[in-house]
C-alpha cells in the first residue's frame, strides 16, 4: 500500500512540473512583445528631434567700376575692398609727346559697370594739381592755376564717346587743372549693371603760353566712384 502512494506522488508532482512550462513560456513571450510595443514611446519620451531642413543664406548685390583705354584695364575689384590704384592708365594722356603752344591731346576712357547691381551715381573727384619744377615768379609758370595749361572732360554714355548725348551734370569746361567733384546721377539705366560710358578728356597749351612755362611736367590724380 505504501509503495503504491508513493508512485502516485510522484505521478501528480511530474504533471505539476509539466503542467508550469507552458505558462512560463508565455509569460517571457508576452515580456518580449510588451517590450517591442513600448520602446518606440519610451524613445520619443527621452529624446526630442526637430529638424531644419530650409537654411539658407545669401549675399547683396555690389557695384564694381572697371576702366579701359585702348589696351590697359582697371577693375576697381582687383582687390578685396573694391577700391584699388590704376596706373596703367593715364587720362591727360601722358609726357611721351610734350605739349608745344597751341598743342592739346585727346583721351578717351570707357567705364563699365561690371558688378551686379545697379548705380545711382558716377562722381570723378580731382586730387590737387602739381607740377615740377614749382612755379616760381619770373622763371618757372604756373600750370596748375596760371591758364595756359587747360582740361576738358565730358562723358556720354556708350562704349565709344558721343559729344552730342554727353551728360551735362559730368563736365569741365576747359580751364585750369579741375578742383571740384561733378556727379552723374543716373538716368534711364545708363548706369545699369553691364553698362558703359566714355568719358574725354582734351589737354591743351595756350598758343600764346610763355617761355616760362616749358619743361614742366604736370601732375593730378584722379578719383572714379561709382555708387550703388
Amino acid at each position: 500500500m505504501a509503495a503504491r502512494g508513493t508512485h502516485a506522488r510522484r505521478r501528480q508532482a511530474k504533471r505539476r512540473r509539466g503542467a508550469g512550462a507552458p505558462i512560463l513560456v508565455s509569460c517571457a513571450a508576452a515580456v518580449a512583445i510588451l517590450a517591442l510595443g513600448t520602446s518606440g514611446t519610451l524613445s520619443s519620451w527621452s529624446q526630442a528631434i526637430i529638424t531644419n531642413d530650409s537654411d539658407t543664406v545669401a549675399t547683396a548685390t555690389a557695384v564694381v567700376l572697371q576702366e579701359t583705354q585702348g589696351t590697359a584695364t582697371c577693375t576697381s575689384s582687383s582687390v578685396a575692398s573694391n577700391s584699388s590704384t590704376c596706373s596703367t592708365i593715364n587720362t591727360y594722356g601722358g609726357i611721351s609727346a610734350p605739349l608745344t603752344p597751341g598743342g592739346l591731346q585727346t583721351v578717351d576712357v570707357t567705364f563699365k559697370n561690371t558688378g551686379q547691381a545697379n548705380a545711382s551715381s558716377f562722381v570723378l573727384t580731382p586730387d590737387t594739381c602739381s607740377q615740377s619744377p614749382v612755379a616760381a615768379s619770373g622763371s618757372v609758370g604756373d600750370l596748375c592755376g596760371g591758364g595756359d595749361l587747360t582740361v576738358a572732360m565730358s562723358c556720354s554714355p556708350g562704349a565709344t564717346y558721343v559729344g552730342t548725348s554727353a551728360w551735362t551734370d559730368l563736365a569741365y569746361d576747359a580751364a585750369a587743372p579741375p578742383t571740384a567733384s561733378k556727379t552723374h546721377a543716373a538716368a534711364s539705366g545708363d548706369l545699369d549693371a553691364g553698362q558703359r560710358w566714355t568719358c574725354r578728356f582734351t589737354v591743351a597749351l595756350s598758343s600764346g603760353a610763355a617761355v616760362t612755362d616749358q619743361g614742366i611736367t604736370v601732375s593730378q590724380a584722379l578719383t572714379w566712384s561709382l555708387d550703388k
